[in-house]
């Protein structure tokens, strides 16, 4: 938490610049009530024994820009268009990824086996936002994109024109934020799914020479019970490690897609704050981060404990 206030605030410039107009007849006397009230003019540590008591206190302030709103109340706003993207794009990425790996590894070293691994480390060797201009393109009436299949939404997280500004969960507009999120969550999924269906391969091809599959098979299990009864549940335990470690990559490469889409979740209230060095929303952006990953974690670990019985709570 040190760490993330003082980096934070040795960020170049001064917020206050961007609270006021830049206009020569602007009222001086307005900019010093913006640092009075923000607290901009205490030092260094004031500001940081304020951080760590605001931190305790669960207060986070309230953001130099976007109105003056309290900096929870901007969180929790973008925070729901991150984890339908976030959730969207992790649920395609495992079925995906454990689909295609699951399938190489039962037909190991043919077409399909091949084929796959090519495409999938070819689409994980693609930058994120490189990839997200191609599918923005490849989905909508550009020029250059492709008219044979069907296009959706590139930019936002619903239909603003048709529904209004104020959001509402009826159900015409939950059809729009779906369809909105077909090719934002799609191209986040594509971009890391080569890890999960790469790992999956390999568990489950140390898993087809267990004994317990060779017997299977002699007792004359079909290919799918095989699979599906024998080979996955226990090809899962490193799947669900990898995972949890995934979803701070999928959530790193989320701020790129909401910039690139114009989805405004964390990610891009993110970038926002550091263009508007608005600190507040910054600190509490990276806390929530850190946390959402430790979570993860310890999810998995629970998970790992259900799922093998062979791993013991020491």
């Amino acid at each position: 938490m040190a760490l993330n206030f003082f980096l934070i605030h040795m960020m170049p410039g001064e917020p206050v610049l961007n609270m006021v107009p830049r206009d020569p007849k602007f009222d001086e006397s307005l900019k010093y009530e913006l640092i009075d009230k923000f607290h901009l003019n205490e030092s260094l540590p004031e500001k940081f024994l304020t951080y760590l008591y605001n931190t305790i206190t669960l207060d986070w302030g309230t953001s130099y820009t976007a109105n003056a709103r309290p900096v929870l109340d901007i969180i929790v706003n973008d925070m729901r268009w991150t984890l339908l993207l976030v959730g969207a794009s992790t649920i395609f990425t495992i079925l995906i990824g454990m689909a295609i790996g699951a399938y190489a590894a039962f037909r190991r070293g043919g077409a399909f086996d091949l084929g796959s691994s090519a495409l999938t480390i070819f689409f994980y060797g693609m930058p994120v936002f490189w990839f997200a201009i191609i599918l923005q393109i490849s989905f909508s009436s550009h020029p250059l994109g492709l008219s044979w299949w069907p296009q959706f939404p590139i930019a936002g997280y619903y239909d603003t024109d048709a529904y209004g500004s104020e959001f509402r969960w009826t159900l015409p507009i939950t059809l729009s934020v779906v369809k909105y999120l077909i090719v934002p969550s799609l191209t986040l999924a594509l971009a890391t799914v080569a890890g999960i269906s790469l790992v999956m391969r390999s568990a489950l091809i140390d898993v087809f020479t267990e004994d317990y599959i060779l017997t299977a098979r002699a007792k004359g299990c079909s290919d799918y019970v095989v699979l599906r009864k024998h080979a996955l549940p226990n090809g899962l335990p490193p799947m669900i490690a990898l995972i949890a470690m995934y979803i701070a990559f999928i959530i790193g490469g989320a701020y790129q897609v909401e910039v690139i889409f114009n989805y405004q979740g964390i990610g891009w209230r993110t970038l926002k704050a550091i263009y508007e060095l608005d600190f507040p929303v910054l600190q509490f952006i990276i806390v929530i981060g850190g946390v959402a990953v430790v979570v993860a974690n310890f999810i998995a670990d629970l998970l790992l404990l259900y799922i093998d019985p062979r791993i013991k709570i020491s």
